[in-house]
């Protein structure tokens, strides 16, 4: 029997077909473009995931030569903070409004006014942004109050899959936070909340945990995948909380660094944290939390690849470049905030800096600055989680920059915590895929806990030791970084202002 596994992403979909072993049969991936139709907009057609997600799955079905009846189970994720109103069939009412889009900016700031404002960010331990879903459904109402009023239901995106798979709505723990009625200690909605916010409690699609069986493929969505009718689909989650899973993030304190264009960590906590310069979420995992940063100085690497004429290089043979360089990048300081920045600032005003340039600057030291910087964005949010009582006991790496030795060793070194960079046997990431295998498996009887299962099969372990004399030197070094940052903020809105 296998498990199959759907990743939705921002820009791909991709399917994967395991073996009850752990190990992948096939995979497939469907690439598709989010619409930009205004400045501040990221939508899409959600129809663009349903067909992805029926050409992946039959792709991947037919590379490994497995039937319809033996596939077990169907475990997905999708992307965070994303609306998708449809009507009584599922139909979207108007395109699905992504966690990049900020078109709610005002929505946010009003709820920021409200006197029950801090209630409102205590209730589900996150702050009142235009990213989150609730100034979004503020949104729709105020200015498509037509499509409103035919919403019959507020999905997330993985919601919404798991309703065309199964036919049954449902909203899973990791992914309500991006609701401000939903009450994250007692997991329910709030319907007072929701009426004061202009929500229809009517809307909103039952709770349930991850590894929930939502239902089984529905007659038609078995012809439109070549799954089998009547297999057993899980509610599934977010994708962020299934990447720190698929990371080996099993126990509080264990650490996901993200590694990738949005870069960040996610922190497995015992207990609801109120910090809302962070994000905070549930884990997949019972009795856990994320305590969570965001960042997006991430994509920063390939952004300055391509500005100094090294569009061939890759990504090896650039960071291998900033190993010319020294700790400190011979006094250049790089603030990553080429998109705005999430946690902690919450302002989509802020913009990239460099500091400290001199005749004297390479190339090596400009690569080894834009690591550095965004490594230091991370310490940033560190700080504030230390603040509240929790400390990181390992660091494990996942996405693109934990191909890079120097990149985990700077990372090591900046937090003074050891980086462990897990792997699959095959030496492949384990990520959101392992996840949801992991959930899958345990729901279909093929495997044990999912905690068990991602630790037995992550079984290629290289750990770094942070140097003690070079954390010295970066906790130096993040003072001054810390302090123009700040400087900077008022002189960036000026600028947005006047730009």
């Amino acid at each position: 029997m296998h498990v199959l596994t759907i990743d939705q992403g921002t820009s791909s979909l991709k399917a994967a077909l395991w073996r009850a072993d752990g190990t992948v049969a096939a995979e497939a991936l469907e690439a598709y473009e989010l619409s930009h139709p205004a400045p501040t907009w990221a939508e899409i057609d959600p129809a663009r995931w349903w067909e992805a997600l029926c050409r992946a799955t039959a792709s991947v079905l037919a590379a490994a030569g497995v039937a319809a009846d033996e596939v077990a189970c169907v475990a997905l994720d999708g992307i965070g903070w994303t609306l998708v109103a449809t009507d009584e069939q599922l139909r979207p009412v108007v395109p699905a409004m992504t966690w990049l889009d900020r078109r709610a900016e005002d929505e946010a700031v009003a709820l920021r006014s409200r006197p029950d404002a801090p209630a409102l960010v205590d209730l589900v331990a996150n702050p009142l942004d235009a990213a989150y879903l609730t100034p979004k459904i503020a949104w729709l109402a105020g200015h498509r109050p037509e499509a409103f009023e035919a919403t019959r239901w507020l999905l997330t995106a993985s919601g919404w899959l798991v309703a065309m798979l199964s036919g049954e709505v449902t909203c899973d723990l990791t992914q309500a936070y991006g609701f401000h009625c939903f009450d994250i200690r007692r997991e329910c909605w709030d319907e007072r909340v929701a009426r004061d916010l202009g929500i229809p409690i009517d809307r909103l699609p039952p709770l349930h945990r991850a590894d929930h069986v939502a239902g089984g493929v529905t007659p038609s969505a078995a012809r439109a995948t070549g799954l089998a009718a009547g297999i057993p689909v899980l509610v599934g989650g977010v994708d962020a909380a299934m990447a720190a899973l698929g990371a080996g993030v099993t126990r509080p304190g264990l650490t996901q660094d993200q590694g990738g264009s949005a870069g960040g960590f996610g922190m497995s906590v015992g207990e609801v944290v109120v910090e809302p310069r962070l994000i905070f979420s549930h884990h997949v995992l019972d009795g856990q939390y994320l305590l969570q940063a965001g960042t997006v100085g991430g994509g920063a690497l390939g952004w300055l690849r391509d500005v100094v004429g090294r569009e061939d290089a890759t990504f090896n043979e650039l960071t291998a470049e900033a190993q010319a360089s020294r700790p400190g990048a011979n006094g250049v300081l790089f603030l990553p905030y080429l998109a705005g920045e999430r946690t902690p600032l919450w302002s989509s005003a802020p913009r990239g800096v460099f500091a400290g340039l001199a005749y004297t600057t390479t190339r090596a030291d400009l690569v080894r600055s834009v690591m550095e910087g965004c490594a230091f964005a991370v310490v940033d949010n560190l700080r504030l989680a230390e603040e509240r009582g929790h400390r990181v006991t390992e660091w494990l790496g996942q996405g693109g920059a934990s191909r890079s030795a120097l990149w985990n060793q700077v990372k090591a070194d900046a937090t003074g915590v050891p980086f462990t960079v897990a792997r699959l046997a095959d030496g492949a990431e384990g990520g959101t895929g392992l996840a949801l295998f992991a959930l899958g498996a345990r729901a279909a009887g093929l495997a044990g806990p999912p905690s068990e299962t991602v630790e037995r099969l992550l079984v290629q372990r290289t750990t770094l030791e942070p140097d003690l004399a070079r954390h010295a030197r970066y906790r130096e070094l993040f003072e001054v970084w810390h302090g123009i940052s700040r400087a900077m903020l008022p002189q960036f809105d000026r600028l947005a202002a006047v730009a």
